[in-house]
């Protein structure tokens, strides 16, 4: 095999497929990240170690801003490279949906990142339309208002055009259109309405039902015959300025795009006909992210490039309008999985490991002369390659046999225990003659599921990678340092959370699914970081509070001028405390119930005065505490004493 090197970690975790560009293997064996283009990149465990050393404890959510702005520069690139080789004669403006993150931070980077170009906002909910409205400062900042929609929250998004704003009300279920008209005679503010299509051509990959007879969203073409009709009665024709349609997120293949735009751009050029005030096609959202690094159409990656995406959507709106004589609209598109999803790593530190043992050349004396445990252990002695499927086949029959013979009542729980390693020893070892059969059997698959390593994580699968549980969405992952050697573990990943389905046993492979991560065997006295990359799309806000494990800490880094890493901002993961209040726990309420129960025990003699003092200063603290573990290793301590969580700052050194 020779010597393992960074090349080689490189091609086992496939990251110059997924990385975009953006992360590598450094010289030293760690994943560095480059935020920045025009600056050197960063080393990414340097940038975790320093957030330990500060008190910042795993697991960390670390999001690059810098990214953000290179995934929005690259969208704008590609979309006027093909405005300039079609001759397009419209213009172009990205807009990001505030649903797929809609922390803070990331929509005042993402709003940063237009660099000049401008950049309108989508909000699909009231809350989302709350938010934008006061932190959506552009002049004239193209407002899409899409998803269920009451009448305050039309006679709100009216109203913002008096701050300013450009809202868009897009009609998404055929009685919004009444409540716009009455909100709008209401506020005294002619509205600008758009139409969602729901177009018939469905998209590719796990969201293909986006679309079709049965979506969700969107008008028949039916119904926006009528509503244009019900305009024009009321005089209120002109008031149609965009056409807009979605296809599903993450459309996988380049030809279900194409289709739906041949559909989309002939509604935009009859819808032309009938409303020549129409000036926007909104193309929605659907680019896609290459999860897998495979660049296929498989649900987890795509067939394209963003360049040849933005030249079809260009393309056949360019075609469409020519032939029929329409002016080229401005497109819109609504991209926000492919702005996000690269910016966000999670990282996470292995706690504890549950290995597969490693088989010894004779197995130790029975604890008693079975008969069945004798026949065991001359299997286990005379395994070979020649035999190992006869053996594999008497080895399921006798783990059969122990395990009725224990229920019964007729063997020991040590000569079960006995059986059970034993068992496991001599699988190992067949999984290992396997590899050297010409023709591996069926049966043996069951082998790989059987003899995984078991790497315990600081980190909730339910708060921080939800669609990897729900969907089964793949995710990067790979650890973060030590990839100057090989990793022989094979192993799946279990989370903190006392729930079974709470693991990641699923990985990114060329070829479709992996069932294992290959991973560096665990040293109790040294941290090891395992990263989960492209989080950044969805997961914050999908997250729940499977066992109270809340928001990780999330920290902001920038490349400096001198090409050095620079934490820029620190949001505090939730307290056990905040935690607590969501689920209707006060802390308040939680205190006075302590000190009631303390001065009982203390009246009672089973608690000391001074354990008192002890237990109710631990059980302040706690509250006030991460709601993950601070794990100790010897490179690594923690006490009592140690800041449990960072301090909340805008700017850090």
């Amino acid at each position: 095999m020779g010597v393992w090197d960074i090349t080689k970690s490189t091609e086992q975790y496939r990251i110059d497929g997924w990385g975009a560009g953006f992360f590598k293997v450094n010289e030293r064996g760690n994943v560095e990240v480059l935020p920045d283009a025009n600056r050197p990149p960063i080393d990414l465990h340097n940038i975790v170690e320093d957030l330990v050393r500060r008190g910042v404890k795993p697991p960390h959510l670390i999001r690059f801003d810098g990214i953000l702005r290179q995934r929005a520069q690259g969208v704008y690139n590609s979309f006027h490279k093909a405005i300039a080789e079609c001759d397009y004669r419209g213009n172009y403006t990205l807009t990001y949906p505030v649903k797929v993150n809609q922390q803070r931070q990331v929509v005042e980077s993402i709003k940063r990142a237009a660099n000049g170009h401008g950049i309108g906002l989508e909000v699909g909910s009231k809350p989302e339309l709350l938010a934008v409205l006061a932190t959506h400062d552009l002049p004239n900042g193209l407002l899409l208002c899409n998803g269920y929609k009451d009448y305050q929250f039309i006679e709100l998004a009216l109203m913002s055009s008096k701050l300013g704003l450009r809202p868009i009300i897009t009609v998404e279920q055929f009685y919004e259109l009444d409540t716009i008209i009455r909100a709008s005679e209401a506020v005294g503010v002619v509205p600008e309405i758009g139409l969602r299509m729901n177009p018939s051509n469905r998209g590719a990959g796990r969201w293909a039902g986006s679309a079709g007879e049965n979506a969700k969203f969107g008008l028949a073409l039916y119904e926006i015959v009528e509503a244009i009709k019900q305009l024009k009665a009321r005089g209120l024709e002109n008031c149609v300025k965009l056409l807009h349609f979605h296809m599903g997120s993450q459309i996988t293949s380049i030809n279900a795009i194409k289709k739906g735009m041949r559909e989309a751009s002939r509604v935009y050029t009859e819808l032309y006909r009938m409303c020549p005030s129409i000036e926007f096609l909104d193309v929605g959202g659907g680019l896609g992210v290459d999860y897998d690094g495979s660049r296929t159409n498989f649900e987890s990656s795509m067939n394209y490039t963003t360049d040849q995406y933005a030249r079809d959507v260009v393309w056949e709106i360019t075609t469409a309008c020519d032939e029929s004589g329409t002016p080229h609209p401005n497109i819109i598109s609504e991209s926000g999985r492919a702005l996000t999803a690269h910016h966000a790593v999670l990282i996470t530190e292995v706690m504890d490991v549950a290995e597969v043992p490693e088989p010894p050349a004779t197995l130790e004396a029975a604890p008693t002369d079975d008969d069945k445990l004798r026949e065991l252990n001359l299997l286990y002695r005379d395994l070979s390659l020649k035999n190992c499927h006869e053996t594999f086949n008497d080895a399921q029959a006798l783990r059969d046999e122990f395990l009725q013979r224990f229920i019964q009542g007729n063997i020991t729980l040590e000569e079960r225990a006995y059986a059970e390693r034993a068992l496991r020893f001599l699988f190992t070892r067949i999984n290992t003659l396997k590899k050297e059969l010409k023709h591996v059997p069926e049966d043996f698959e069951t082998l790989e599921g059987m003899l995984k390593d078991t790497y315990f994580c600081n980190f909730s699968v339910f708060q921080s990678i939800l669609d990897h549980w729900a969907i089964e969405q793949l995710f990067p992952i790979m650890p973060i340092h030590r990839l100057t050697t090989e990793p022989t573990r094979r192993a799946v990943i279990a989370d903190l959370t006392c729930d079974s389905d709470g693991k990641i046993d699923k990985f990114i492979d060329l070829h479709g699914v992996r069932r294992h991560l290959d991973l560096h065997p665990f040293k109790p006295d040294q941290p090891y970081y395992i990263g989960i990359f492209l989080v950044g799309a969805y997961q914050e806000c999908l997250g729940n509070l499977h066992n109270l494990f809340g928001d990780t800490n999330a920290v902001h880094v920038e490349v400096d001028d001198s090409g050095q890493a620079r934490i820029t901002s620190i949001v505090e993961g939730d307290t056990i405390k905040e935690v607590l209040g969501y689920v209707q726990y006060s802390g308040d309420d939680l205190l006075n119930g302590i000190h009631t129960l303390i001065d009982r025990a203390v009246h009672s003699g089973t608690m000391s005065a001074e354990e008192s003092a002890k237990f109710m200063s631990r059980y302040k603290e706690s509250l006030s505490g991460y709601t993950y573990l601070l794990w100790e290793t010897s490179n690594n301590p923690v006490t009592s004493e140690a800041p449990a969580t960072p301090t909340k700052v805008a700017n850090v050194g």
